[in-house]
């Protein structure tokens, strides 16, 4: 089986506060690469019918369902074939 094109290592977040973000490194072939997951797409990953969440709670959900995160983020990352860094990650790219 082939080697993910990314790896993330489970725990190693932390909160952006000016983009209002959750973010996180991936490894590559290449080196890292920066990932941000917003607030907004963090309260959907709670609950779809929350408007917003503080620091504290996006930072406990990222924990919650940070496996689910990093397979959102591969999956981005292949479809963007890499993109510019940071890689932002909203409510949008939570749909399949």
């Amino acid at each position: 089986m082939a080697q993910p094109s990314v790896r993330f290592e489970l725990g190693d977040y932390e909160w952006v506060a000016e983009r209002d973000s959750v973010g996180f490194i991936g490894t590559t072939a290449l080196g890292q690469v920066e990932f941000l997951i917003t607030a907004d797409a963090l309260a959907e990953l709670l609950n779809p019918d929350l408007a917003n969440i503080d620091a504290e709670t996006a930072l406990e959900t990222f924990v919650e369902f940070e496996p689910d995160i990093h397979r959102i983020a591969l999956r981005e990352f292949v479809k963007r074939l890499g993109g510019e860094p940071p890689i932002l990650l909203t409510s949008a790219d939570l749909d399949g």
